[in-house]
């Protein structure tokens, strides 16, 4: 089998990265405030071709997976061919955040050899470099998260700082 391109993911995590918490709009009938979905937006805008892997909890469950699709398409998210989340970390394994990406990067390394190379990000409001427990793959995810405030969510300077990420692993 020939190598073929590169696979570009961007792992995302629901609250605190979409759905600030606590939540400001309580009243609101959307699912996500505008602001997070429109940072989603131009990070995806940015990031050309990436993939999003769900890392949230949310995982779990299909009507949860289901209703995040469609708030994203209401907004006019652009969820390429699958027209939903290319895939989603192991929704048996609940342990540490980090482990859960690692194990889904892991398995593609693994099972999939048809890409060259891996490009990606994480979107997360909990440490994912940081900590004792965050030790083991520390190195693996040194420029590669992007942490966001859990009270705000992801923002148009976390894009910001997302894209130079991309940018310096696609020229590695």
């Amino acid at each position: 089998m020939t190598k073929t391109k590169t696979l570009k993911v961007i792992f995302l995590d629901i609250d605190g990265v979409l759905l600030p918490f606590p939540n400001e709009n309580p009243d609101s009938d959307e699912l996500f405030p505008a602001s997070t979905l429109r940072s989603l937006q131009c990070l995806l805008k940015e990031t050309e071709g990436a993939k999003l892997v769900l890392s949230s909890t949310w995982r779990v469950r299909k009507d949860y997976i289901q209703d995040i699709v469609t708030c994203m398409q209401s907004f006019g998210i652009d969820l390429g061919e699958e027209g939903t989340f290319f895939d989603i970390t192991d929704p048996n394994m609940h342990s540490e955040r980090q482990w859960e990406i690692h194990d889904w990067l892991s398995n593609q390394k693994q099972n999939n050899n048809k890409y060259e190379k891996i490009v990606w990000l994480a979107l997360d409001d909990e440490h994912l470099i940081d900590g004792e427990v965050n030790e083991n793959y520390r190195d693996i995810f040194q420029g590669h998260v992007i942490r966001t405030e859990s009270h705000i969510g992801l923002t148009m300077n976390d894009v910001r700082d997302a894209v130079k990420l991309w940018k310096l692993q696609l020229s590695e």
